[in-house]
């Protein structure tokens, strides 16, 4: 209880100063400005509650600035270099994995951990793609019906929130390839999925500005002590070591799941400590699946918001929802450089194969020269908006990837490259790649050919910037009006 008090005071601490210096009121006090210009204050002020409401955090002061490589000879000297240049320990820095992660050791530099992780996602995983795609098809518009039945009705349709109506809808579809389809239904588990990554990304927020004793109090006072990430790993320790055997989930989607996947591949191997181990490298993996797609689908449908023209070409080449397969999705050209190009224009880091130095490193053609504990990284912003390989890098064009003359045509969405780094580079880049591709198409072709859509408020914020990501506002609604509905009341405009 003292603790919780502790936690308490001391968040109270951070936010005075968070508002504090959103409104600006540390400029009055450096600069000396006259307080006659206070009356301000109190707008500035609803605004500041307006975007924590709507999930907007704020930054007093800036961190070290990261050390920025470009060339391809040290993109990949960067991404190999991993027992001195460090993937999990930025992470586990800006995420503090060692609370939000179950006491997850970034320092450990396991080949055993990377080989099943190779072997877990990237070729059983791929592999059963084809297989489990009709249960992803079933759940996604199983969720989403469940989502429009909890909107505001109005003339021209439903009205919600974009970013928790991407984000439940993303995460239902995701847990049936990590937990499957019974599992995952469970209320309290379904919950707990959607929470931990959200507190994950609050207390990403709050460890920027906080002393690193704070952590474990702040960790508690966010996530409520850990309650969504303790209802995961029991679930998962359960069903992953004594009652992997009892569990209910039916075949043969129990042995498509990564869960009883990451469990027979463990059986004969000594380095996993236990079934609470292989959960929490499990809960890693979800963090990554369910975070980044539904953001960057909240981008796609903003975009898509604004733009009928291509709602209507999507239509188009999608044809049917009901002879929708796996192979057909994957073959949809428009839809992938549509993906594509959206993302290249909004990343939601404009840098991207973070690496931490765990000690002094130089590279081999003797610069930059990296301080231990300093950070290097690529600049994906700048390499996706260079105009050699993307003419008029700062304008949209749909069918950039399919038919300009540029070196770029013909790429895929889930191709790693320098030229699209948002996938990491080479032999760690991201090997969900392919899962996450399947479930952003999978939502974005459920939405376009069922409903039209068009933001409530042309004039809503939509997207703010924290340090180098861009992030959605939780408040920013669209409205989604059923395609066969529209057009009746277009048959009866022309009577």
């Amino acid at each position: 209880m003292e603790s919780d008090i502790m936690a308490f005071a001391m968040f109270l601490v951070a936010m005075f100063l968070l508002v504090m210096n959103s409104m600006g009121v540390d400029s009055y006090i450096v600069k000396k400005i006259s307080f006659s210009k206070t009356t301000n204050l109190f707008s500035s002020f609803r605004t500041t509650i307006h975007d924590f409401r709507s999930g907007r955090f704020y930054k007093p002061w800036s961190t070290a600035q990261p050390i920025i490589i470009s060339t391809k000879t040290q993109i990949a000297e960067l991404s190999e270099a991993s027992a001195v240049l460090s993937q999990r320990a930025v992470y586990a820095d800006m995420f503090g994995f060692k609370h939000t992660l179950n006491g997850f050791n970034h320092n450990e530099v396991a080949g055993v951990k990377s080989r099943l992780m190779g072997r877990l996602i990237q070729v059983q995983g791929v592999s059963n793609l084809p297989k489990i795609f009709p249960y992803l098809n079933k759940r996604l518009q199983q969720s989403l019906d469940e989502q429009i039945a909890l909107a505001k009705r109005r003339p021209d349709g439903v009205t919600l929130p974009v970013a928790s109506t991407v984000r439940t809808v993303t995460s239902r579809v995701m847990a049936v390839l990590f937990f499957g389809e019974q599992t995952s239904r469970d209320p309290v588990f379904a919950d707990a999925l959607i929470r931990h990554p959200k507190e994950m990304v609050k207390c990403m927020a709050a460890f920027q500005i906080m002393p690193g004793f704070l952590a474990p109090f702040v960790h508690n006072f966010i996530t409520k002590r850990g309650q969504a990430q303790e209802v995961i790993i029991k679930k998962l320790t359960d069903i992953m070591g004594s009652g992997r055997d009892m569990w209910d989930e039916p075949s043969p989607l129990k042995e498509l799941t990564f869960a009883w996947n990451h469990a027979s591949l463990c059986l004969d191997s000594e380095y996993w400590n236990g079934p609470e181990h292989q959960a929490q490298s499990l809960l890693g993996m979800w963090f990554a699946a369910a975070h980044q797609p539904w953001m960057n689908i909240d981008f796609i449908m903003l975009h898509l918001c604004r733009r009928p023209d291509i709602q209507e070409a999507l239509i188009e080449e999608i044809g049917s929802l009901e002879d929708l397969t796996y192979d057909r999705l994957m073959e949809l050209p428009l839809l992938d450089s549509f993906i594509k190009e959206t993302v290249r224009l909004h990343p939601l880091d404009t840098l991207a194969v973070r690496r931490k130095a765990l000690k002094q490193y130089t590279f081999a053609s003797g610069s930059p020269q990296v301080a231990a504990g300093a950070t290097v990284a690529v600049s994906s912003y700048d390499m996706m908006h260079n105009s050699t390989d993307y003419p008029s890098p700062n304008d949209f064009q749909l069918r950039r990837f399919m038919e300009t003359g540029s070196s770029v045509k013909g790429t895929r969405f889930t191709e790693v490259s320098e030229k699209f780094p948002i996938w990491g580079y080479g032999s760690l880049a991201c090997p969900g790649r392919f899962h996450a591709s399947l479930v952003m198409k999978l939502v974005i072709a459920h939405i376009v050919m069922r409903y039209n859509m068009k933001l409530e408020d042309d004039k809503a914020r939509t997207l703010w910037k924290w340090e180098t990501f861009t992030m959605p506002y939780e408040s920013t609604r669209f409205v989604l009006e059923e395609r066969s509905s529209q057009d009746s009341r277009k048959d009866l405009d022309l009577l």
